[in-house]
């Protein structure tokens, strides 16, 4: 009876087990590089930040007009993946086509990770909004819609992009991670894309689990 206690006991446990190994042996083993601009101060470096703010449409009924803010916090959204759909791509939806077969088939692999698609919008009038990239939310709550002022949309798309390398282009995702770095694209009309950025995000998530289990036993221990 004790044996089937500990063997049950051990079932339980082996997930966890199992993610951590991951994390001190092979996660550790491959570093996920940080893009933009890196400015050397002394022995560190300082990584290059990009904003999580964006906008938002109001709710129906809420008698609010023109955009309003939204704020990607750290503890809601620790790492999020975002693209930025020029008004001219407004019919290629074949750009996001690796997300999308996600999204109607495999969205248990994707449903953890939150998606920003981020399109030009003035607030006012929905024909600069492009409704066609809306569809992808339906069913997934994580694929989020937000906007962007057309005309400073491709500055705030550019300082996504700095020191790019150069095949990255337009609705490519961009990986962001706690700190607000830049960790990854990945072209979405591919699937072999989609499910590289969620191993990425997975293997930063692991990372931060990590660094917040050495933190709470310093905290612990002090």
């Amino acid at each position: 009876m004790k044996n089937k206690k500990l063997l049950f006991f051990i079932i339980l446990l082996f997930p966890a087990l199992f993610k951590l190994i991951l994390e001190f042996t092979t996660i550790n083993s491959s570093k996920l590089p940080y893009y933009g601009p890196k400015v050397p101060t002394g022995k560190d470096t300082l990584f290059y930040t990009v904003n999580d703010d964006f906008k938002t449409l109001p709710k129906h009924g809420d008698g609010q007009t023109g955009l309003q803010d939204m704020k990607l916090d750290t503890v809601n959204y620790p790492l999020f993946a975002v693209c930025f759909i020029k008004q001219s791509y407004q019919k290629d939806n074949y750009r996001l086509a690796g997300l999308s077969e996600y999204a109607q088939y495999k969205k248990d692999k994707i449903k953890l990770i939150p998606f920003v698609i981020v399109t030009p919008c003035d607030g006012q009038n929905d024909a600069t909004c492009l409704r066609e990239m809306e569809k992808l939310s339906v069913g997934n709550s994580n694929i989020l819609n937000a906007y962007w002022h057309p005309s400073s949309f491709d500055s705030l798309n550019l300082s996504y992009f700095k020191e790019k390398p150069t095949y990255v282009d337009y609705s490519y995702f961009v990986l962001v991670d706690k700190r607000r770095h830049i960790r990854g694209y990945y072209d979405a009309r591919y699937i072999s894309e989609i499910k590289r950025l969620t191993e990425e995000y997975q293997h930063l998530r692991l990372k931060e689990e990590k660094e917040n289990m050495i933190n709470a036993n310093k905290i612990e221990n002090n």
